[in-house]
């Protein structure tokens, strides 16, 4: 095989950041880009050197030259942009989060599956070789038995739409929040037991901050955050009985160091030099796709499932439905549904947004919401359960499914219940937490004024 010709779905900024890395990956080429005008993939390919400029997906996707599809759009079109080219035999590269949820994903899969396409999450940090380094760190015993984590990651990225729009799968959980899951189940693994998530909303309804805890079967607790609001400091703190861990920047791994029990730093840790950070995953793909698999063993489609399943379990709780989506997909049971909690909290929400609107500074208050109370937990939640601030259920699975014992139901059911969205116009996949590019792409360990 020789080099694989490249063309990409999208023309906002994570398709810029990722030409720039193909210029530098070897075993691929330049080829194809696409947009839903001419006009917009004509530019695009005039700056960058593509060899080809296409006005719609679909003659993308019939040019049989084509060899590989990154797909940079928003998360609300992966599914329908991966399916096109999965119908036509084009390998695809979908840019994370992968679907909207993890019913989407199962069905590309199987999809992918039945033609023998190759289909992977471009999700970076899965991919880079510091992984490895992190791992053997922890299982060296170094810290002792590890038995705590927390991660978080926050950006000022709340005006963008991608973020705020229900129709664009918006919120901080897609976009953020899967940095955090994502390294809690690089370091501790996917075997969850207990999950709990609070969030506030923003006026559209959307998860504007996360909290989630999970618990694992083995005792294991892992503390996770994100938000839209503001910069966090990035860490992932693993907590072990004779010292602890600190990893700088889980969104794009730079530094681990190792204290013992005493706080003396024992071992510093610094990551390999990158050109962006995003050749790892092209580097795995063209690696599988010579080797005739059909995904990448960095990030299996198995995983990109199960994550996707616990992100579906968090909206679930917090009753964030996106418009395209029916209640089900997420695991929003009729039981739930029918007693009526749903529509109640979507007249009390719209009530809410109008007091905003009138707010005499101009400004929205930040909305977090309020426990249910005990009379509303009796109707949501089956008797032998509690309810304190947020829902704690069980998240297990069992023959690669999620299995709720009881008819477990969102605490703030906001927006199920809603249908049938228009496509909206492309804006393009950001870079995680719209970072600018010289900081997504910068290649020292250091990363000014804190952004990735």
């Amino acid at each position: 095989m020789g080099k694989i010709n490249v063309a990409i779905m999208g023309t906002g900024n994570m398709a810029s950041v990722m030409t720039r890395t193909l210029r530098k990956v070897r075993g691929v080429r330049l080829y194809a880009v696409a947009s839903r005008t001419l006009n917009k993939a004509a530019d695009f390919a005039k700056q960058y050197g593509f060899k080809k400029a296409y006005g719609s997906y679909e003659e993308l996707v019939e040019d049989d030259r084509v060899g590989l599809v990154y797909i940079a759009t928003p998360h609300s079109e992966h599914y329908s942009n991966a399916k096109l080219c999965i119908e036509k035999g084009r390998a695809v590269l979908v840019e994370k989060a992968f679907t909207a949820n993890a019913k989407q994903a199962k069905e590309l899969i199987a999809l992918a599956e039945e033609k023998q396409v190759f289909l992977a999450e471009a999700i970076w940090v899965r991919y880079m070789p510091f992984v490895r380094k992190m791992k053997d760190v922890l299982d060296s015993g170094i810290i002792g038995k590890p038995v705590m984590l927390t991660a978080n990651l926050g950006y000022d990225v709340h005006t963008s739409a991608r973020m705020r729009e229900p129709e664009l799968a918006g919120g901080s959980l897609l976009d953020l929040g899967i940095y955090p899951i994502s390294f809690a189940s690089m370091m501790f693994g996917d075997d969850v037991l207990k999950i709990s998530a609070a969030c506030s909303y923003t006026d559209k309804h959307v998860d504007e901050q996360d909290t989630c805890t999970f618990v694992y079967r083995d005792g294991k607790v892992a503390s996770l955050s994100a938000t839209m609001l503001g910069l966090s400091d990035r860490q992932g703190v693993i907590t072990g009985t004779r010292g602890y861990m600190v990893v700088q920047n889980i969104n794009n791994f730079e530094t681990l160091t190792v204290y013992d029990n005493t706080y003396k730093r024992v071992a510093y840790y610094k990551r390999p030099r990158q050109k962006t950070g995003y050749e790892y995953e092209i580097q795995a793909c063209v690696k599988a796709l010579k080797e005739g698999r059909t995904e990448c063993e960095e990030m299996p489609h198995s995983e990109t499932v199960r994550i996707l399943q616990m992100m579906d379990y968090i909206r679930a709780q917090l009753g964030i439905v996106y418009p395209f989506e029916k209640p089900e997909d997420i695991g929003l049971t009729e039981a739930v549904r029918e007693t009526g909690a749903i529509e109640e909290k979507q007249a009390e929400t719209a009530a809410a947004g109008e007091q905003d609107a009138s707010a005499a500074d101009g400004q929205k208050p930040m909305q977090i919401e309020e426990a249910t109370t005990e009379a509303d937990s009796l109707e949501m939640i089956p008797s032998d359960r509690t309810l304190a601030g947020s829902v704690v259920v069980p998240f297990e699975e069992i023959g690669g499914e999620l299995h709720e014992k009881g008819a477990v139901g969102p605490e703030n059911p906001r927006t199920a219940g809603m249908s049938g969205a228009e496509a909206p116009e492309e804006t393009g996949e950001s870079a995680p937490a719209g970072a600018p590019d010289t900081a997504r792409t910068g290649a020292e360990p250091e990363t000014p004024a804190g952004q990735e």
